[in-house]
């Protein structure tokens, strides 16, 4: 069970490098080491709330709930969609593709490891179940931080990004295949998205969603809507125009071009993103 700190029993000294802690014995100072993105966070932050106080391989973690205020968003015309999969975690229609392969074999271990300990059903293998879900849930959860932060690196401020409204997916669509569809209902989609939007707004970008439909069926030059047009989970063919792209990357397109034909326009005038253009451009 971690330890809850408040403002009257912690007091944390960033800049000399310990933490101040109330103890029976009295105040402790514990020196702590700060990777430099949480240290700017730190820096960014106007107030210290709660802290959980967590022991975890033979290491004490503080869990800090800080205030940082949101930068204004200010509008630079800049519209990047976001496709988000199973297969390939994100592509953005900037071309930019992010995650890890190594992500997905990680699950596939985790779930065998899962399916072992519950065949055997031994009270041993039920402490393990426990101790499992937790770490997947954090490994998942450090993916999810991972992937946010590095869709916002990729982007300037004053720029909208666009995802799909995927509440509705585990009952809208129909997956092929056992484990498309264990993922599927193992993917917390809410989640990811959260994380997105408020990495996104500490750096004065807006996150917005589409409706999902026909955005990997949708030619991104022509328009022409068929199911046929996905000819693979990573290849796009118009049965129309001809035109071949990434599927995934076809799919950004679409959905920045969902948000602007909503009603999205650019601000004063400005250029699209680079993402609407037909062909690739390079990345930034």
């Amino acid at each position: 069970m971690p330890i809850r700190y408040d403002a009257r029993t912690y007091a944390l000294r960033a800049a000399k490098g310990y933490v101040s802690l109330a103890s029976v014995a009295g105040r402790l100072k514990v020196p702590f080491a700060l990777d430099p993105h949480t240290q700017g966070i730190l820096g960014q932050a106007v107030g210290f709330d709660s802290a959980d106080m967590i022991h975890r391989k033979g290491r004490f973690w503080l869990h800090i709930v800080v205030t940082i205020p949101d930068v204004e968003f200010q509008p630079s015309g800049d519209v990047v969609g976001v496709d988000m999969g199973l297969s390939r975690p994100a592509v953005c229609s900037h071309n930019r593709f992010f995650g890890k392969r190594r992500w997905k074999e990680i699950e596939r271990r985790y779930f065998r490891l899962r399916r072992s300990l519950q065949r055997k059903g031994t009270r041993s293998a039920k402490r393990h179940l426990r101790k499992l879900a937790g770490k997947v849930n954090r490994f998942r959860r450090d993916c999810d931080h991972v992937l946010s932060r590095r869709i916002v690196d990729s982007v300037q401020p004053g720029t909208v990004i666009v995802v799909e409204n995927l509440v509705d997916i585990r009952t809208r669509t129909k997956q092929r295949g056992r484990e498309s569809r264990r993922r599927l209902h193992s993917w917390s989609f809410a989640r990811l998205r959260s994380f997105l939007a408020y990495k996104a707004a500490a750096k004065g970008c807006k996150v917005v969603g589409v409706d999902p439909r026909h955005t990997s069926q949708m030619c991104s030059r022509c328009g022409h809507v068929h199911r046929r047009n996905r000819r693979s989970q990573s290849r796009f063919l118009c049965r129309a125009c001809g035109f071949e792209l990434n599927a995934d990357l076809n799919a950004a397109r679409n959905i920045a071009r969902k948000y602007l034909a909503s009603g999205g326009m650019p601000a004063a005038g400005g250029p699209l993103s680079t993402g609407l253009a037909c062909q690739p451009a390079q990345a930034g």
